[in-house]
């Protein structure tokens, strides 16, 4: 599947690896492709304050007030202060060199920075408690109008506050799939998709997997081929010819998805499990399990009460301005090939989101496992 690189679209986008500009295929309307995650990986030591990671001021150039954040948070962290004004990058930034300096939008920028650090360090011990999106809540100019329908009365809430116990949840959830019996059964799987961009551009996808924890997804653009590979334990990540390198909580994402690719591997991917009570998703009432994994990642899982469906998966990962979420939502779930997946996956980070569209699905096809060597 791996094609030649051809004459394609092309964006320079930076990257956290080394605060580059990287020619990165992007389509027609300009949106960058997201699944070049270089611009959103952090490595999960450094976030927690690895000594051994350089700084910012270390590895970037004209930092002056973020000067002593892991240099690998960069990338997270300006992804949240967009989603968190509701802007691009160019609000700040002129184009792609992003050490320029400009005035304006970017003075202001490290003023507040600046307020929101000493906010949680003089008022609360160090902990990130007030960020960005505290005051802006996706506005450019925070209001600080009380919107009245805060303060409206509300209806109590009739839902009940029985809390089924994880055996249950997780039993539900198989049964709803086609059963245990039927899902242990099924040992590969082969998966015709799309990748749909949020202005309606569609890629397509083929991905193969092993109930071992395997698996290998290609997407294609145009002649670029983007290969992802899990082989069990390890996550790869091709470009073309070029290797992308991968920081801890983007290969374990890669690992996660192969690992709950079945159903039946769900309780073996995390460490740990608890279920903490019942939450609204839209207009969904689910059972939300707090999991942890071998890397005490954190994660939380929503599972459709009605249902047992698992629609929702949120990873968290701690930076200076607060949680980095990466979020699934598995939709439309249907029947394919004797067994219920979600036909419609929707990924989502701060500021950016792509869907995966699911046209087939074959169960107990022949594969080589050579496919996932890395």
């Amino acid at each position: 599947m791996t094609q030649q690189l051809g004459a394609r679209d092309f964006i320079p986008i930076m990257t956290t690896e080394n605060c580059s500009t990287e020619q990165i295929p992007i389509n027609r309307s300009g949106f960058c492709l997201t699944l070049l995650v270089g611009l959103l990986s952090v490595n999960i030591a450094s976030a927690q304050g690895d000594s051994t990671t350089l700084t910012a001021v270390q590895k970037f150039k004209n930092v002056s007030v973020l000067n002593e954040m892991p240099a690998d948070q960069m990338g997270k962290v300006m992804n949240l202060i967009s989603a968190s004004l509701g802007v691009q990058c160019q609000h700040c930034h002129s184009g792609t060199d992003f050490a320029k300096e400009i005035g304006g939008n970017k003075d202001v920028a490290r003023e507040m920075i600046s307020m929101t650090l000493q906010l949680n360090q003089n008022h609360f011990k160090g902990r990130v408690e007030v960020n960005c999106n505290t005051c802006h809540r996706g506005k450019p100019i925070p209001n600080s109008e009380l919107p009245l329908e805060m303060v409206a009365p509300k209806k109590p809430s009739v839902e009940s506050s029985e809390t089924p116990s994880l055996s249950e949840v997780i039993s539900k959830y198989l049964a709803a799939l086609g059963g245990p019996e039927k899902l242990a059964s099924i040992r590969t799987r082969h998966i015709i998709a799309k990748r749909v961009e949020p202005n309606g551009r569609e890629e397509p996808e083929e991905i193969w997997q092993m109930s071992a924890g395997k698996s290998r997804m290609v997407t294609l653009y145009g002649n670029i081929a983007v290969v992802e590979i899990v082989d069990g334990s390890r996550a790869n990540k091709k470009v073309g010819t070029n290797l992308i390198p991968l920081k801890l909580d983007e290969a374990e994402q890669m690992r996660r998805e192969s690992e709950l690719a079945f159903g039946i591997g769900l309780q073996s991917a995390y460490n740990s499990m608890q279920v903490l009570g019942v939450e609204s998703v839209g207009n969904r009432r689910t059972n939300v399990v707090a999991a942890k994994s071998s890397t005490s990642l954190s994660e939380k899982l929503y599972f459709d009460s009605e249902s047992g469906y698992l629609i929702r998966r949120t990873a968290a990962v701690p930076t200076i301005l607060g949680a980095f979420t990466y979020q699934v939502d598995y939709l439309e779930y249907r029947e394919l090939d004797g067994v219920k997946v979600p036909t419609s996956i929707r990924f989502s980070v701060p500021n950016i989101e792509w869907t995966r569209k699911v046209s087939s699905v074959e169960n107990n096809v022949p594969i080589d496992e050579k496919m996932f060597a890395p």
